[in-house]
């Protein structure tokens, strides 16, 4: 996850991480080539998982910020 996007998640996580679990990955590491591929994007970006696992939305790349993450939390916690 690139400096930018780790600062938000992690901000978030302060308020945020009693009730949705963040993880950092970095690309290459682990399982993320794996994780990448499920969720299509094509190199890095932002992947989203439900509680069961199941994907519910991916961020390709560099083009989002607090905004588009914001979003993307507020979509997980009406999971």
């Amino acid at each position: 996850m690139c400096a930018k996007i780790k600062v938000i998640v992690n901000d978030l996580k302060k308020t945020q991480g009693e009730k949705i679990t963040f993880t950092n990955v970095l690309v290459g590491s682990g399982k993320s080539a794996e994780e990448i591929k499920k969720a299509k994007l094509k190199g890095h970006g932002l992947v989203a998982n439900a509680a069961d696992g199941k994907l519910v939305q991916t961020i390709d790349g560099h083009a989002y910020g607090k905004k588009e993450v914001e979003a993307v939390v507020a979509k997980l916690l009406q999971k």
